[in-house]
């Protein structure tokens, strides 16, 4: 629990520092119609990432204060790692979104299989030589590194095209000063939004203790990854065409296509956990995660929502509404870290997860519905998904309770997965996605 609890506690800090890192420059990639600008950008992006690991290395390298501070967390000498894992991190992340542009959807994915092989094989290589934090930080490492390598010939050789002749100082400074809202509006934003999804896994040490947190951050992780890699795979190719339906008038439909798409990707695996997560995780790990499936029942809605929220969230760039996304994200900060100490101050981890649960959907549904406005997509389209798919997932969901009272974790397992192909089937066969 502690070797988990560590290694998310380090990757949490990677993924709030990212937005921070780039400026959030690669996200003015898909909106300039002249691919030497965006090429601009790219380069502005990466050179910002480089700045900036190289400043954060120097700090934690030379602060004995700050290395103290994560000392007392347990992860003091392993901080020093952040900045390598955030430019593997950063570098992959730009090089997709580049050639989301390029349209090269083939590439992103052979190199995204290449992330988790590779991340994985690394883990459990290092886990079975050495156990301990550092395989699994040097799986994440290895896991984006290598995902980066395998994108470098295609980015490399689109980069010189678009660019045709060197670049120049003055047209870097133009495309900084044509795209500040990004830095000034759209980084904040993005490292708010950051630290919400990833504040639970930094706080819960300051109220409990590491193996707990350890305990929080695995179901967290089970449901909220597998679900997020699936929705930047949609933000991807969600960005490049939300820019061309907005040109053409038909944002509003599109938005909501894709949002009752994201709600049916993420219904089943969040309500199935919820209903018979335990047995579920006790067939996959073994009994001592049976804690870690109850916290995440806890939380379950707010990874489900934001998970939704996370591609449309593009519409802000699309829509160069930057402030608002800022002001949205303070405010979803606010009631997120108010939910945290309040359950925090009851020494009651599952009082703690509750509250965040319900304050997590809360105000994730209210920032899914707040885009979905902006688009111009009606409320009857937004609500229409989830009455839809709880309606008819009840009668499977209700069966699959009943054998969770059987005591066979076994046979619960096998009824959830076999529930989940009847729902999905069932869905594309009445919405005639088949």
């Amino acid at each position: 629990d502690e070797f988990w609890g560590v290694a998310d506690y380090i990757i949490a800090w990677v993924s709030i520092l990212a937005p921070v890192a780039s400026l959030r420059y690669e996200d003015a990639l898909m909106l300039p119609k002249d691919r030497r600008q965006a090429a601009h950008a790219f380069i502005l992006a990466i050179a910002a990432v480089l700045v900036s690991a190289t400043l954060l290395f120097t700090f934690l390298a030379l602060s004995d204060s700050a290395l103290a501070f994560f000392e007392e967390k347990k992860a003091g000498r392993w901080m020093l790692l952040v900045p390598l894992a955030l430019m593997a991190n950063r570098f992959a992340k730009i090089s997709e979104l580049w050639l989301s542009r390029q349209e090269s959807f083939g590439n992103i994915s052979a190199a995204q299989v290449v992330q988790s092989t590779s991340m994985v094989s690394v883990r459990i290589g290092t886990g079975l030589s050495t156990p301990g934090p550092g395989g699994l930080i040097w799986g994440f490492i290895a896991g984006f590194g290598l995902s980066t390598l395998g994108m470098s010939r295609r980015v490399v050789l689109t980069l010189r095209a678009s660019l045709e002749h060197r670049p120049t100082l003055r047209e870097f400074r133009e495309v900084a000063s044509r795209y500040r809202r990004f830095p000034q509006f759209t980084m904040p934003a993005a490292l708010i939004s950051g630290l919400i999804t990833r504040l639970p896994i930094l706080l819960i040490p300051e109220f409990f203790d590491m193996g707990v947190a350890g305990q929080y951050s695995r179901g967290f992780s089970i449901l909220f990854v597998p679900l997020s890699l699936l929705a930047a795979a949609v933000a991807q190719v969600f960005f490049v065409r939300a820019v061309e339906a907005n040109r053409s008038g038909t944002l509003g439909a599109f938005a909501g296509n894709v949002h009752a798409r994201l709600v049916l990707m993420c219904f089943w695996p969040t309500v199935i956990l919820m209903t018979a997560g335990a047995d579920i995780f006790q067939v996959l790990f073994g009994e001592a995660w049976r804690d870690s499936a109850s916290y995440l029942g806890f939380v379950a809605p707010w990874i489900l929502f934001s998970v939704v929220a996370s591609p449309l969230t593009r519409l802000f760039d699309v829509l160069e509404r930057q402030r608002l996304e800022l002001l949205a994200t303070v405010l979803m900060l606010a009631v997120i870290s108010a939910t945290l100490f309040y359950g925090g101050q009851t020494g009651d981890i599952k009082v703690t997860l509750l509250a965040l649960g319900i304050g997590g959907t809360v105000i994730r549904l209210g920032q899914i519905m707040l885009l979905l406005h902006l688009a111009g997509t009606s409320l009857t389209a937004m609500i229409r998904p989830y009455l839809s798919y709880i309606v008819w997932s009840l009668p499977l969901l209700g069966g699959i309770f009943w054998i969770t009272t059987l005591g066979m974790p076994i046979l619960t397992t096998i009824a959830g997965t076999i529930g989940g192909l009847i729902f999905y089937a069932f869905i594309a066969f009445r919405e005639k996605l088949i």
